[in-house]
């Protein structure tokens, strides 16, 4: 319903009124760690504009999600008693379908890693690109602010944060699929390089199906709770667990977060992710898209774990993508594929650690997911400044740098150690309780004696990985003695990125009192993933016991490991060199070429035969769906021609006599001509009814096209049009036009009796607009208030296609004739299909007075378009009438002054502005409503809830935005279409 607050004189009544629906503080709280990333990202743009270097705009940009930082630490403080806090925004209530946010230890703690480890992440972004150009060059200086790679890594922070923070599936599944579009632009981020593109393709890919598969088993989930919200799927359980549709539901959500954090064998997607600049690869692999399906299986675990089937399923991809991230990971030679195969490995555990139904299991989850995020972005970053310094990442090529880089040294020497899971580091804690849950007493005899060995051999190869790491960059002599590497520890803020996370790993192991509120927070996030309560402690010592005596056989076998490093490797790289799972997915992308190359050679690329093919189908189907109509149909069908006046006679007769002559008549033109008397004739028929909304649109929209279509035929060159007029009335092709157009005639004329007879006397839809139009919209229009409230998400839509079809004929002019131009240089008879080029003034020189008229008409035009825009929800008019109203008369203009004169005095006209911002401005209009409380695409009326004096029967409300925003997609595209179409050519082809 429309949100009405009684009047106030008062200027801060004003903003108590604007802010009346919002919910409380202690709730909206939760909204504050996602607008903060947001306000960096608006505020990321303008920078561009600016003097400020790369490392400037990384400092403060970085402030934005230390702000989100701290934001979600104050928002955790707030839980009532631990419990959850919950904040929701009503999106479709009438659905249940509402914009949830939900904050506990678990969501606390992933969203503290994404703006924790982001904040460095932007830090390190400025002076990564300090030096180095947007492909990866090197210069002296900066040749530009990298304000896109900030753009996009704050955009993809934004995505992770909404997702942990989601309080709904649908939430959840709407930055779910943020994060593999945002992820896709940083991996792409070198467009230029090939091994960039196909990252970000493979990447899309495989993360886009499991997204897909995602969406279809959170639909069972909400089908059978009833219920889109977090609470209530947690609470159902029972019901879940119970359903003869377990297996299936659980199937497709397992997928889709397999495919998300790289479970074996859709883990062939996160090595290729090394593409992209090394700031990107740091923040995917340790706290944010790798963790994403970790947090999703986390987070449903207490709805959907404790059974069998999750059981095993986690178990073994949990276990085979573990030994298989450390064995690959041991044959790298790249720094980046080496710590991404690290992360594949470290990203098994947590899954297995997830299936696993038992205390200790959990509590090993949350530390390791910690020690993970912070030992791995210090190892990721500290490989960047590597690459930065020395130009390679290649340890066949490093060497001896400890001297030269003492800080970095010692930095990645902390980070390492961590990952090896060595004392006295956080890693070791974390590993410590890994091994104590795969030694658990609870877990099944089979997987009681496989997990430990595969734990064990896992953190050898591990901490075998971390020796090559640290010995082939720093410790080991040169590899080419004759030409060393040569670096240098970077400038402060450069180092101080990886140094944070990895003393961070060490103050938490080497500190001597046990940090209680550390723990207490991990107990929290373990408890949400478990669902009772869980004992967490820091202490690294706790006694000889099984899982030490693990620990040092791992530890020893990876420094056997590491011992016989030369013999070790050339092993690993002989064993099995051409088994990929690549193969698999290679074979899947070259079967779907096949099938759309196959799909492509049925198609004869012209539009005739898919016309005919389109009308034949359709009949088909309605035969076969309806049957053959029978001989009484038109029986009871009762003919009332009281009503057909002189001038609706007249309408049918200029129909029909229109609609035959768009056949029979030879010129095309003249053609386009008759067919726009067609839709003038229907537009007077709707007029009579009376239906006067309807008609002024049929007039407006009929005009637009009939000058569409003429510029069109401009377009063509004139060869092409004789040729399809020879065809066109050739005996053979009219004989088949009038058997495909009289079969459809008749089964139109079928399916419209068949309608007029089984339809109900009474509308049972009219009534209800006819009552409520007024009281919920406030409208007297109704057909205004359909389009605008009751159907609005309809009319967006509608405005979407309509602005993409005016872009759609841009590209196509723009970018569609490229090859068409390289084959003329070949093939002269091409030459003759493509469009040409602008000659100035695209016809006779015209009269004064037409100029005048033209200078005449386009403001009146617009100063029409507002009152159709300002008085349409009462009366006649809309934002579309407008929109259409304003772009015949630019067409005026283009007809009058010709291309290059309306372009030189309409540089206003920018078109693809004017598409963006109306559909921009749409999308706002509507999270109106849903800001204060109301619901999205709720009416709003501005104008009485901040008292504004309007003139009378003008409301400022969401529907007449939302009218300037259809006006202004309308203008944006229509003019595209103009603006393209009517393009002078290099010669006259009408």
């Amino acid at each position: 319903m429309v949100i009405k607050i009684s009047k106030t004189r008062s200027k801060s009544g004003i903003f108590l009124r604007l802010f009346a629906k919002i919910r409380p503080m202690i709730e909206t709280v939760l909204l504050l760690p996602l607008v903060l990333i947001a306000l960096g990202l608006l505020i990321v743009l303008p920078l561009r504009r600016t003097a400020l270097t790369n490392p400037q705009a990384g400092w403060f940009l970085s402030l934005f999600p230390l702000a989100a930082f701290f934001s979600v630490l104050y928002a955790y403080n707030l839980l009532p008693n631990g419990k959850p806090l919950f904040f929701r925004l009503p999106w479709l209530p009438l659905l249940d379908l509402h914009f949830s946010l939900y904050l506990d230890g678990l969501s606390a703690l992933f969203a503290l890693i994404i703006t924790g480890i982001g904040t460095l992440i932007i830090l390190y972004t400025g002076y990564y690109f300090h030096h180095t150009s947007t492909a990866g060059s090197h210069s002296p200086a900066d040749s530009h602010l990298e304000f896109r790679f900030f753009a996009y890594t704050l955009l993809f922070m934004l995505a992770m944060l909404g997702l942990v923070l989601a309080g709904d599936l649908i939430t959840m599944f709407i930055f779910w699929e943020g994060t593999s579009i945002s992820s896709f632009l940083l991996i792409g981020y070198k467009y230029k390089e090939e091994a960039a593109r196909k990252g970000a393709f493979k990447s899309l890919f495989i993360t886009g199906g499991g997204g897909i598969a995602l969406l279809a088993g959170f639909l069972f989930v909400i089908h059978l709770t009833g219920s889109a919200d977090l609470n209530a799927i947690l609470a159902g359980r029972d019901v879940l667990t119970t359903s003869p549709l377990y297996p299936v539901f659980f199937t497709l959500i397992a997928f889709g977060a397999f495919t998300k954090s790289a479970q074996f064998p859709a883990h062939i997607w996160l090595p290729e992710a090394m593409s992209a600049p090394t700031p990107a690869s740091a923040f995917l692999h340790s706290a944010t898209m790798v963790k994403a399906g970790v947090y999703l299986l986390a987070r449903l675990n207490p709805a959907l774990g404790g059974t069998d089937l999750w059981f095993w399923v986690l178990s073994l991809f949990g276990i085979a993508t573990m030994l298989v991230g450390a064995y690959l990971g041991a044959k790298q030679n790249d720094l980046k594929p080496l710590l991404a195969y690290s992360t594949v490995s470290q990203l098994g555990v947590l899954v297995a650690l997830i299936g696993q139904n038992t205390e200790i299991a959990f509590k090993a989850l949350v530390i390791s997911i910690l020690a993970h995020a912070l030992y791995k972005s210090a190892l990721f970053m500290a490989a960047g400044i590597i690459d930065h310094e020395t130009g390679t990442r290649d340890l066949r090529k490093l060497g001896g740098l400890r001297k030269q880089m003492p800080i970095l040294f010692g930095v990645t020497a902390i980070a390492a150690l961590s990952m090896a899971g060595l004392p006295p580091l956080f890693g070791f804690l974390a590993k410590e309780t890994l091994l104590a849950t795969a030694t658990h007493p609870t877990l099944p005899p089979v997987v009681n004696a496989i997990f430990p060995l595969t734990t064990v051999l896992a953190g050898a190869l591990i901490l075998f990985q971390a020796g090559i790491l640290v010995w082939g960059v720093f410790l080991s002599p040169p590899a080419d003695p004759k030409h060393p590497a040569h670096g240098h520890d970077p400038r402060f803020g450069f180092w101080l990125a990886p140094a944070l996370p990895a003393l961070l790993s060490l103050l938490i192991g080497i500190t001597p009192i046990e940090p209680a509120s550390l723990a207490n927070f991990l107990a929290e996030a373990a408890k949400a993933v478990y669902g009772a309560k869980v004992k967490v402690s820091l202490a690294l010592w706790t006694g000889i016991n099984v899982p030490l005596i693990l620990s040092i056989v791992a530890v020893s076998l990876g420094l056997l490991l590491f011992w016989q490093r030369n013999r070790l490797r050339p092993a690993l790289m002989a064993f099995l060199p051409n088994l990929t799972v690549n193969t698999l997915f290679d074979g899947t992308v070259q079967g779907l070429d096949w099938l759309a190359h196959t799909a492509t050679r049925l198609q004869a690329g012209r539009m005739r035969v898919y016309l005919r093919v389109i009308v034949l189908s359709a009949v088909v189907l309605l035969l076969l769906l309806v049957g053959l109509p029978p001989l009484t149909l038109f029986q009871n069908v009762q003919w009332n021609l009281m009503g057909l006046n002189g001038l609706r006679a007249f309408s049918l007769v200029v129909m029909a006599t229109a609609g035959l002559a768009t056949v029979f008549l030879r010129r095309d033109l003249y053609a386009v001509i008759a067919l726009g008397l067609v839709g003038l004739a229907v537009a007077i028929w709707m007029a009579l009814e009376p239906a006067p909304d309807v008609a002024l649109v049929q007039v407006v929209v009929d005009i637009l096209t009939t000058v569409i279509l003429i510029l069109g035929l401009n377009a063509i060159p004139r060869k092409q049009r004789a040729r399809a007029n020879e065809l066109l009335h050739s005996r053979r092709g009219m004989t088949r036009d009038w058997l495909v157009a009289g079969l459809l005639g008749l089964v139109v004329a079928w399916t419209t009796f068949t309608a007029l007879e089984l339809r109900p006397r009474q509308s049972l839809v009219s009534p209800y607009y006819a009552q409520n139009a007024k009281p919920l919209t406030g409208a007297k229009d109704i057909v205004g208030a359909i389009v605008v409230d009751f159907r609005g998400s309809d009319t967006l839509i509608e405005i979407m296609v309509f602005g993409m079809a005016g872009v759609a004929l841009y590209t196509l002019f723009h970018f569609g004739t490229r090859q068409l131009e390289e084959r003329a240089a070949k093939e002269p008879g091409v030459k003759l299909l493509l469009p040409g080029t602008p000659k100035g003034i695209y016809a006779l020189p015209t009269s004064p007075l037409l100029h005048t008229l033209a200078y005449v008409i386009l403001p009146l035009a617009f100063m029409l378009g507002a009152t159709h825009m300002m008085y349409g929800h009462d009366q006649p008019g809309d934002g579309f009438t407008a929109g259409v109203i304003i772009s015949l008369a630019i067409a005026m203009w283009y007809i009058v002054f010709g291309y290059e004169d309306t372009r030189r005095k309409l540089p206003w006209l920018n078109r693809n502005h004017f598409v963006a911002a109306g559909l921009l401005l749409a999308l706002f209009n509507a999270l109106g409503g849903l800001v204060l409380g109301a619901g999205f695409f709720a009416p709003v009326d501005y104008g009485k809830l901040l008292s504004l004096p309007l003139p009378p029967g003008f409301a400022l409300s969401s529907a007449f935005v939302f009218e300037v925003a259809i006006c202004l997609t309308v203008i944006g595209s229509a003019s595209l279409m103009i603006d393209n179409l009517g393009r002078p050519r290099e010669e006259e082809n009408t």
